[in-house]
Parts: C-alpha cells; sequence; structure tokens
C-alpha cells in the first residue's frame, strides 16, 4: 500500500511536536542544576574541593582563649612522597587568621600525582576550622624529586567550645591512581 505524501499541515505538526520537545528538554537540563547543587549542599559532595566560608560572626565581650593546635602528615604506605608540617604546633586565638605551611617531596624517579585527606582530632573540631586555602583542595602532581611548600590558612571560629582547648590538623595524603 502507498502512503500519501505528508501534507503541509502534517509537517507544520511535526515541527511544532519537535520545538515543544527541544524547549522541554533545555528546560529539563537548565533546572537539573539547582536540584544538583541543593544535593550537594545536603550531601557534602564536594565540599573538600573548596574552602569552607567563613560566617559573620560578632565580636566576643571577652577575650577568648587560645586554642593549642598541632600539625601532622602521613602518607599512604607506598606511596613515595615526604610530607611534613613546617610547624609542629602553636597557640591561635580564636577568630584570627592562621597560615602554616607543609612541605612535600616526591622522593622517586617518576611523576606521582596525590590527594590530601584531612582529618581532625577530636573529630567534633572538624566544624570549628574553616579552611580558606589548603593543598587538600586539589590533586597535587609532582615531578621526580620535586619538592614543593604549601599554605594551609584558616580559621578557628569563636564559637569554639571552652572546653575544646587542644585540635591536631592531620592530613593523610594518597595516591590517585591512573593518574601518574
Amino acid at each position: 500500500m502507498n502512503k500519501p505524501p505528508a501534507t503541509l499541515h502534517d509537517n507544520r505538526l511535526l515541527l511544532l511536536k519537535l520545538l515543544l520537545l527541544a524547549c522541554v528538554m533545555f528546560v529539563f537540563a537548565w533546572g537539573l542544576i539547582p536540584v544538583y547543587d541543593a544535593l550537594c549542599r545536603l550531601t557534602g559532595l564536594g565540599s573538600l574541593q573548596r574552602p569552607d566560608e567563613v560566617g559573620s560572626q560578632r565580636l566576643a565581650a571577652t577575650p577568648l582563649a587560645p586554642v593549642l593546635l598541632t600539625f601532622d602528615a602521613t602518607v599512604q604506605p607506598g606511596l613515595p612522597w615526604q610530607v611534613r608540617p613546617l610547624t609542629r604546633t602553636l597557640r591561635a586565638v580564636p577568630g584570627e587568621f592562621v597560615r602554616v605551611d607543609y612541605e612535600i617531596t616526591n622522593a622517586s624517579n617518576r611523576q606521582v600525582i596525590g590527594q590530601a585527606i584531612p582529618r581532625y582530632l577530636p573529630a567534633a573540631a572538624a566544624e570549628y576550622v574553616k579552611k580558606l586555602d589548603c593543598f587538600c583542595f586539589a590533586q597535587q602532581a609532582f615531578e621526580p624529586g620535586q619538592t614543593k611548600r604549601f599554605p594551609v590558612v584558616f580559621v578557628i571560629d569563636k564559637n569554639v567550645p571552652a572546653g575544646l582547648d587542644s585540635i591536631t590538623l592531620a592530613y593523610t595524603i594518597f595516591d590517585v591512581p591512573g593518574r601518574s
């Protein structure tokens, strides 16, 4: 059986349907952006890749007690890096900016890419340490024998509980598989 040729009306109807489909797809793709942002905020996805936010804090009427900060670093077994904080301990007043430098050396004869993961002791201290700049925000690539220094800049929140007078900030460095 022969099918009759498409009429002008049929072609216009098809064009209208295709334009409507394209518009729906565009709106759907555009709408995914806020949904993804909300999902990331809700679950904490991607929080290692950006600085912490330092909210507006009112000034304390009484001087805040300094917090003893200890810095440490470990490396995944088999990763040929040497990592050390250039400052082991210091006292910081909550609300003041703190900068500590870490030195990392690739002790191997090949390029290595790694990622630092922060850890806080006690674990409850994590919500009071607001990092603004950190080598842990991105993967780090090192050529054979290369040494680099990285700053870690942060603020201890002024709302830190009085009993939390000592915080350890430790980093564990892991190899990024498939990237070396």
